[in-house]
């Protein structure tokens, strides 16, 4: 039998884990509003092709109502009928696109879920909770430890844009390669939140790396991606609450099999290693900020058929595109929408159709990027 204090100690830190999720998971809404709608040059992948006949007004419609829901939960956040309606909502709309499907927007889908089915239980929410913050970590800091990493975010955007470090030095062996302590420091921070002794050092660490995130991707740093400025004070919040706040409630990491609470293992703890060999999505994954992620760039011969892209065209990439104009997809998707494109292949592959089929006389060919490169 679990004591009445262990019990309102829980739900008093559930109360604000669901409150947290709701404030900012609606400020990201608004800051991509554009991703959830139709009303964008950049096209829809949908998860089938008959949801490309959808009409934009349903679109918007979906997109209104989560928006609303949202603000209702914030109330009403034990209303399971609010709870499964979001949760039904956000996934029809990541169905429609799912560029929609960043990692903030799977994690938090990932929360109303812990909600809905854990409602009788509040130490089981903080369980699933904290195994996923213990998944997130983990695995994004395994995922930096690559070339990729070190070469266009430790050295490119760290080094060079961040601190104004000169090539010369931030190309210097020790130097550059000091970046895989970053995605170690991050691994072993996760690792620490499993252990009672270890969770407040390890929380202490990471909320001052979301601290240092907020400053580097900030309006004080590159400013750059703000999609993510929330969803870091938001995790800043999720540590808090539940590893410093008052005393330090107890966590019972097994239970994590218990119930519908299986299915928050299989998809953050087992799922997201398959993403090592390419059986799972990047996003899927936790993997943020790897820079190993796939990019596309597209070459355009006669950017005068294709003159609402022209905004997003620059002239020649390192020779990729013999000369011709070219976009970088992530480029234009963060321009036009805040948000970074799903970074899979075969969804770069839709849109591409999609683009020639809407640009036939601008002569568009795509190049593929594949990680790491």
């Amino acid at each position: 039998m679990l004591n009445t204090n262990a019990i309102s100690d829980h739900e008093k830190i559930n109360i604000l884990l669901i409150r947290t999720t709701c404030i900012f998971w609606l400020l990201a809404q608004l800051i991509g509003w554009r991703i959830f709608t139709t009303y964008r040059l950049l096209p829809t992948a949908p998860v089938f092709e008959i949801f490309d006949w959808i009409s934009p007004v349903i679109h918007l419609v979906l997109f209104i109502l989560s928006l609303v829901l949202l603000v209702l939960i914030f109330v009403f956040h034990k209303n399971k009928f609010m709870l499964w309606s979001l949760l039904i909502i956000e996934i029809l709309l990541c169905m429609l696109d799912i560029n929609r499907l960043h990692p903030k927007e799977y994690l938090y889908m990932f929360i109303i879920f812990i909600f809905i089915v854990n409602t009788n239980n509040q130490k089981l929410i903080t369980v699933a909770f904290t195994f996923i913050l213990i998944s997130t970590y983990c695995y994004s800091g395994f995922g930096k430890l690559n070339e990729g990493f070190l070469n266009n975010v430790w050295t490119k955007m760290l080094l060079e844009l961040f601190f104004k470090i000169s090539p010369s030095i931030a190309l210097q062996h020790w130097i550059h390669y000091s970046g895989y302590l970053v995605g170690f420091t991050e691994l072993i921070a996760g690792v620490g939140l499993i252990f009672s002794k270890t969770r407040k050092l390890s929380a202490l660490f990471l909320i001052t790396m979301h601290f240092f995130i907020l400053l580097f991707l900030g309006p004080f740093g590159l400013s750059y991606n703000k999609i993510v400025w929330s969803w870091n004070v938001a995790m800043i919040l999720y540590l808090y609450f539940i590893f410093l706040k008052k005393k330090q409630i107890t966590i019972p990491l097994k239970s994590i099999f218990i119930g519908w609470n299986r299915l928050v293992f299989i998809f953050w703890g087992i799922l997201p290693a398959l993403n090592f060999f390419g059986w799972w999505d990047n996003y899927l994954s936790s993997n943020l900020y790897s820079g190993n992620l796939p990019r596309m760039i597209i070459c355009i011969k006669d950017t005068s058929k294709c003159k609402p892209l022209q905004r997003f065209c620059k002239a020649n990439y390192h020779n990729l595109c013999n000369g011709e104009a070219f976009i970088v997809l992530q480029n234009w998707a963060m321009s036009e929408t805040n948000v970074t494109p799903y970074p899979e292949i075969r969804v770069y592959k839709e849109l591409q159709v999609k683009l020639e089929k809407q640009y036939p006389d601008a002569g568009l060919s795509c190049i593929f990027i594949e990680s790491g490169k």
